[in-house]
């Protein structure tokens, strides 16, 4: 078995629902891969393993480009970020939430970036016609929105939104349905895609199978999400038919597509080295 680590930011089902699915399904196994995971929210990415490492986090992996760092994405597994905007009650709508309190994302998340795009979407202005507070992470955000601190927060899959709705709360929008874009799959660097083609391919065998147990087994992976999410059963089914959309079916994008979403968010950054989707997405190794 070939030993490999897996980088995440986040431990949620959006970054984590491949891995744990080829993991408890044995499609890791089956490819001869010992997969470990391990936080890198704090590792500059020149630290980061030289080999037997991939991360599901696409979108960091996109920042990353950005400043120059050689990462390439070998499968996309999602392309509708899973990020949704929950509110209090008595506001039910974006447009709703011109000159109130709005709990985000910090600038060095992706994150930030979409629900900046998502905004403009509505005839908003993030830096004029909303009071953003970037906070740390979900607990924070949630917390404060149901302490009324806050009137709007943006909470991601680490808890389901049906959770969140059970807790009285709105939720106005899926940051996906507002903006398309790589967010999750698996990267890696030049260097390893280039030197060690065998371990990604069997990465992306395993992650291939993954998607398409999304998609056609809905009785084998409610069960992982029930227990991921610590949610009954009936919930879990609610989940996964919300977030089941959000997966592609064979861990592929168009280059037209994927540069388009590019220019969104270039756009919105502004400034920096601009990345081309022919020099960050590799799909060669895919299994068509």
């Amino acid at each position: 078995m070939k030993a490999v680590e897996c980088g995440i930011k986040a431990f949620d089902i959006h970054e984590l629902l491949c891995h744990f699915i080829a993991k408890r399904l044995g499609f890791y196994e089956e490819a001869g891969l010992d997969v470990t995971v391990i936080d890198v929210t704090f590792v500059p990415n020149e630290k980061l393993p030289e080999s037997n490492y991939f991360q599901v986090a696409c979108g960091a992996a996109y920042l990353g480009r950005r400043d120059g760092f050689p990462f390439k994405v070998a499968l996309a597994a999602t392309t509708k970020p899973m990020f949704w905007w929950h509110a209090r009650a008595g506001i039910e709508k974006i447009e709703e939430l011109k000159g109130k309190r709005v709990a985000t994302y910090p600038p060095i998340a992706p994150p930030h970036w979409f629900n900046r795009v998502a905004i403009r979407n509505y005839g908003l202005d993030p830096d004029r016609d909303l009071d953003i507070r970037p906070s740390r992470d979900d607990i924070i955000r949630l917390s404060m929105l149901r302490e009324g601190d806050i009137d709007a927060a943006v909470i991601s899959s680490a808890i389901s939104p049906v959770t969140v709705q059970q807790l009285g709360l709105n939720t106005l929008t899926l940051l996906g349905d507002e903006v398309t874009f790589v967010t999750t799959g698996i990267a890696t660097t030049e260097k390893i895609m280039r030197e060690d083609p065998e371990v990604v391919s069997a990465l992306i065998s395993a992650f291939q199978k993954s998607l398409a147990t999304i998609h056609e087994y809905a009785d084998q992976v409610i069960p992982i999400i029930s227990d991921i999410l610590r949610l009954s059963d009936e919930t879990a089914v609610q989940t996964y038919e919300l977030i089941r959309g959000c997966y592609t079916k064979q861990g592929r994008v168009e280059m037209k597509t994927a540069q388009a979403a590019l220019d969104v968010i270039e756009k919105e950054l502004g400034g920096g080295k601009e990345v081309k989707a022919q020099d960050l997405y590799d799909f060669s190794l895919l299994n068509t």
